[in-house]
């Protein structure tokens, strides 16, 4: 699973603080996190093709 949100911001696309903390501890639970500190190929295309008429 992949996300360009941090954890801080899944309550916004979930929208219950509640939901957000129980999808996130089942997500994270022995598993191992990778932050890459840097932004997506795939996201920016998007972006990009967005803006694009």
């Amino acid at each position: 699973m992949a996300t360009n949100s941090p954890f801080a911001e899944w309550d916004k696309t979930f929208g219950d603080p509640r939901l957000c903390a129980s999808i996130a501890d089942r997500i994270t639970f022995r598993c191992t996190l990778i932050q890459t500190g840097i932004e997506s190929y795939r996201f920016r295309v998007t972006e990009a093709e967005r803006r694009t008429p």
